[in-house]
């Protein structure tokens, strides 16, 4: 098949990887391990939207011409800057809510035990049939490699696309998406913005009423369903935060003995108290690790 200009797109790449994962398929060697393996990464695939079941979620993707590729461990995905969407909405906001779910992918991954580090960036894009040939996939790859903390990194490009948008402007200063979405990680060897996954997924949760919940709430007052909006927000909040510090305590006691891996942990932790400030004084929620 001839290459077609047609076939090339440009658009935002992402490379997403999970840890430890090459250690586990080296030292596999038994059926059972290799079903374990496969388990784990049918569950990441899943959070990404790989080969999903859900109609909307398939009209989406059509909508934004999102691809999502599976390879082992790793998943690919593209989000060209024009598409059916695009045209109606501009290139920013539809690509802020693709990276609005990765973060909530991160966040189901971690609260499955598998922590994910990933890469992201512009750059152009060819997919026909088994042929991939990806500027984009080239550099965000090497994000990700170069990313020490299991955290899913933007490339240099990609963040002054974003900052400099000019749809960035149609943002007043309290709600500019920008300082909500990133944060910026720094240490001796390298330093980038991050996808700020903890913060993402609290800040974007909705408490529902259920089952009996649903029936006191209907006949409550207005005071009374604030109560219970309030309450059942910080419980949910709390519920999570909680969950994802054990993760991490458990992740990081398994490698205590292992100081690189496990300092990658001790920042995760430390990530995870800043974000505790913003959202809860409980106590239980705190992790504890390092």
């Amino acid at each position: 098949m001839e290459l077609e200009l047609d076939d090339l797109s440009t658009g935002m790449t992402g490379f997403i990887d999970i840890l430890g994962f090459s250690a586990k398929v080296s030292g596999a060697e038994t059926i059972e391990d290799v079903r374990d393996i496969h388990k784990c990464i049918k569950i990441v695939q899943d959070n990404f939207e790989f080969l999903n079941n859900d109609n909307m979620t398939t009209q989406v993707h059509e909508l934004n011409g999102k691809k999502v590729l599976a390879f082992s461990d790793c998943v690919v995905i593209n989000i060209p800057l024009d598409s059916e969407s695009t045209k109606y909405s501009g290139s920013f906001d539809p690509i802020m809510m693709e990276l609005l779910n990765l973060a909530f992918a991160q966040g189901m991954c971690v609260h499955q035990n598998l922590f994910i580090r990933g890469g992201l960036d512009l750059g152009w894009w060819y997919n026909q049939e088994d042929t991939l040939i990806s500027s984009g996939l080239v550099t965000s790859a090497k994000r990700e490699e170069s990313a020490n903390v299991p955290v899913i990194a933007l490339c240099e490009n990609l963040y002054k696309y974003f900052e400099k948008h000019p749809d960035r402007n149609t943002y007043s200063k309290e709600i500019d998406p920008i300082p909500a979405m990133f944060k910026f990680y720094e240490d001796e060897k390298t330093s980038f913005y991050f996808l700020d996954y903890i913060y993402l997924c609290l800040n974007n949760m909705d408490w529902c009423p259920t089952g009996d919940e649903r029936v006191i709430y209907q006949q409550a007052s207005e005071d009374e369903k604030d109560n219970m909006r309030n309450e059942g927000y910080q419980n949910m909040i709390d519920r999570w935060l909680r969950c994802h510090a054990r993760i991490i305590e458990q992740a990081a006691g398994n490698v205590s003995d292992i100081p690189k891996i496990y300092s990658k942990y001790i920042w995760l932790s430390q990530y995870h108290n800043e974000t505790v400030k913003g959202f809860t004084s409980n106590s239980e929620c705190v992790c504890n690790v390092g």
